[in-house]
Formats: C-alpha cells, structure tokens, sequence
C-alpha cells in the first residue's frame, strides 16, 4: 500500500510517465484514503486518481460522488479539475459535455492532458462513446475542430477530426474515404506525447486492409505499433496492442496465438469489472466463438451488458448484441438468437453501424440468412448480407473453430486435390492414377473427412484456405 504522499508524487507525473493502467494498479491505496488526504495539495491530484479508478471498476455514482468533494466554488484550479473529470465521466451527456467545453473555454484554460481514448483503439468510442455524433461530422467541421481544441494541442485538431471522420466513414462502408483520412492522420501525427491518436490510427488502417482484402499480419502490426509508442507510452496500450494482435491472428486463423492469449494475459471475467478491458473482453469474446465455448460468450455479455447500459456505450453494446447473437446461432438456439440480432441491427440501422455486422464474416452471413428467410428481404438487410458475404469470401479462417482429426495428407492425396481443382472426376483421376474409380473414391472419403466437406469444390476450398494448395 502507498501512501498519500507517495500517490500523490506519481500522480504529478500522470500522462507522461504514469498512466491509467497504473492508477489501475494502485486503486487499493486510493481506496484507503481518507477525506482530508483526498482533497490534500492543488489541484486535487489524490481525488481525480479515485475518481478515475471508480470509473474504472465501474462505479460511476461513487464517482460523481467524490467529485462532488471538490470546492469547485472557492478553487478555480478544483472547479477545472471537476470539469475534466465530468468531460471523461461514461454517464456524462453529449449536452453536458459540450457546456463542460465550454466552460473551459470561457476560463481559457484547456484540459489537453485528459485522455479521452483511455489506450483504447477507437477515437469515437474510446472513454466516451461519441460514434452517435459521427452523423454530424461530415457538415460541422470547424465546429468539431473548435472543441477539440480545448482537448489536445491546436496543430493537432485537423487531423483528430479527420481521423474521427475516418472511423464514421468506416463503420458506413466507405472504405476509400476512410483510407485516405487515415493515411493522411498517420502521415501528420508522429509528433511526440500523441500516442493514442497513432495507435488509433494504425488500428484503423489495419481494418481497413482486412475489409478491402488484405492481409494484416498480427506480428506486423504488433512491430508496427511498438515500434510508434516505445518512445513514450508503451504502458497506456500494452494491454490493448496485444488484444488488437489476437484479433488480427483471428482472420488468418492462427489458433496458438489465440489460445496462448486466453491462457496468458486475457482478462478475467471474473475478476473484478474493468472498463479499461471492455475491447478486451470483446476480443476474448470472439476467441470463445472461434473455441466453441459459446456459454461462456453469452455469460460474459450478460454481465457486461448492465455496465455498458449504465455508461451509456451504445457502439459496445451493438457490439455485445451481436456476439451474444452469433454464439446463440452456433449454440442451436435460433429464437434468443433472432432477439438479440433483431436489437443490434436496431442499434446498426440507427447510428449507421455497418462494419459491426460485416466484419464478423462467415458465421454472420450465416445468421443473417437465416434471419433474413424468416423475416423477409429489406434493402438493408440485403446490403448488410451483402457486406458481410465479401468479408467471409476474403477471410474464411475468421471465427472458423479449428479442424479437428488426422490432417495429414499423403502424397496421393495431396495429388487428388490438385487434380479436383482442376475439374477432374474420378474417371479420370483413376485412368490417371493406373487404380479403380473405387480407390479414388475410397481416397476422396479420407480427404473429405480430414477437411470436414462433403463435395469435391468444397474440398478445395478449404484445402485452398488451409495452404494446402496455392491460391489460383
């Protein structure tokens, strides 16, 4: 346990060298604190730790509670630290938000060392979740450039609104406008101390290769990432990098990062609820999908989903819909499954979620074609099908569960593929092959087996996706 002294000097350094996984860290000797130690030294460094760490653990009425503590009346140096910490409260409005702003603005004095991504990778959905006002980016730029400007440093304003604009034009579709956004942000941003904003970014450009068809190493972009923040900050996304890799080991099906990271380093869900994991928890989410542990799917997002619900996350709990969905489906159970697809694609519909649904590939195209058989054809339901059809084609190995069995292949067997891709029957791979049509058919049932298909062009498909032969 630290004392208050001892806090109080590692609070000194917070955005430099002491960052949120740390108060996380020390949240016990906080706790311990007493009234007097809280409010000791200006500003109040003691009390915005505690705050933040009951924001942290989810405890938001204590939260504004303790702000509450704060003679904001009597100390401008504790009003300005009340309205910093109001701007990164989950329950704080979008209206309250703008006036906190603005009241920084009347006093001139800007807050640019609050951390409104909170080493998460997403700029609209970071601390706060503001992807609902994505739809007013587009016609109100200088608005959005003023206001950020009491947030983070002027020349920076530009390209954190284009890098906004970039994540909203994502989740729509608009892949070639988001590129261009994003690829100008990390071009201008490799300025010291802005590490969150990169990170963010290369995050971004990272999904935008896998939605255009590319392939995004998980090593790479692990290379990539530490490389821009080794300088300063490696603490603040640690935790967060390595979950963005297992997600990206996730499209080239790489089972052993996937289950060394569920073994290792995921969070806990029962430990104690950190809002610093919620992309986390969604990663690990995906991992249970793609393990078959769909139980343990639906028992996380259930418990996250009061906690999200009370920090008014409306992009996080889209997202809990539709992994509860897909984990219902592949678990049998159609109707629950149908419910809490039918609730996302509500949130989807509303805030233009687009990605959400086509980034989970096979296993939701196979969802919403079922959904759609049962509750017709709507222009939107197609267009989604239709997204989500192109990123199952371009990533098949996503959320597949590994193939179980002999995948060994001989020689013969490996031979019969090249020759299936090659629209051969089994006329002629005998004829071939100097053996009877029954050989081959005895060969194509052990190849079958081993590839869990029924049909030659499937055989090739997944022997094709599996590396077993080179692509076309």
């Amino acid at each position: 346990m630290l004392t208050a002294e001892e806090l109080y000097q590692k609070m000194t350094g917070i955005s430099k060298n002491y960052f949120l996984i740390d108060l996380r860290r020390d949240r016990e000797s906080f706790y311990t604190l007493t009234d007097e130690e809280l409010l000791m030294g200006s500003p109040k460094l003691l009390l915005s730790g505690t705050v933040l760490n009951l924001i942290m653990d989810g405890e938001l009425e204590k939260a504004w509670e303790a702000m509450d503590l704060l003679p904001a009346e009597t100390d401008i140096r504790a009003k300005i630290m009340k309205l910093a910490l109001a701007v990164v409260h989950p329950e704080v409005t979008l209206k309250q938000f703008i006036e906190n702003l603005d009241e920084f603005k009347k006093m001139g004095k800007p807050i640019n060392s609050v951390m409104l991504t909170a080493g998460r990778p997403c700029l609209l959905n970071g601390f706060n979740d503001f992807s609902r006002i994505g739809v007013l980016l587009p016609n109100h730029r200088d608005t959005f450039i003023g206001y950020l400007k009491w947030m983070y440093p002027e020349p920076l304003c530009p390209y954190i609104y284009n890098l906004c604009l970039a994540e909203y034009y994502y989740q729509q579709n608009r892949l070639i406008d988001a590129q261009m956004l994003a690829s100008t942000t990390l071009k201008n941003f490799d300025i010291e101390g802005e590490r969150r904003i990169l990170f963010s970014a290369l995050y971004l450009r990272s999904k935008i290769l896998l939605a255009t068809g590319n392939t995004v190493s998980a090593e790479s972009f692990i290379t990539d990432i530490r490389n821009l923040v080794k300088k300063d900050g490696h603490a603040e996304f640690s935790y967060n990098i390595d979950a963005a890799a297992v997600l990206f080991a996730l499209y080239e099906g790489k089972m052993d990062v996937v289950n060394d990271w569920l073994s290792t380093v995921a969070p806990d869900e029962y430990a104690d609820f950190n809002m610093l994991d919620l992309y986390r928890y969604t990663v690990k989410m995906r991992c249970y999908i793609a393990t078959k542990n769909y139980a343990s799917v639906i028992a996380l997002a259930e418990k996250l989903r009061p906690l999200v619900e009370r920090g008014k996350r409306c992009m996080d709990l889209c997202e809990l819909d539709i992994l509860l969905a897909m984990s219902l489906y592949l678990s049998e159970n159609k109707p629950l499954a149908f419910q809490a697809l039918r609730r996302a694609l509500k949130s989807v519909r509303l805030h233009k979620y687009y990605r959400l649904i086509a980034d989970e590939g096979s296993v939701m195209l196979r969802l919403l074609i079922d959904y759609i058989k049962e509750n017709g054809e709507t222009d939107f339901l197609m267009n989604l099908a239709e997204m989500t059809r192109t990123s199952a084609i371009r990533h098949p190995l996503y959320l597949e569960p590994p193939m179980v069995g002999d995948m060994n292949f001989s020689q013969t067997q490996l031979d019969i593929l090249r020759l299936l891709e090659q629209g051969k029957t089994k006329e002629e791979i005998a004829e071939m092959f100097f053996i009877s049509v029954n050989t081959v058919k005895f060969h194509l049932h052990k190849i079958y087996a081993k590839l869990g298909v029924s049909k030659p062009h499937q055989a090739v498909w997944q022997a094709r996706v599996r590396g077993l032969l080179p692509p076309p």
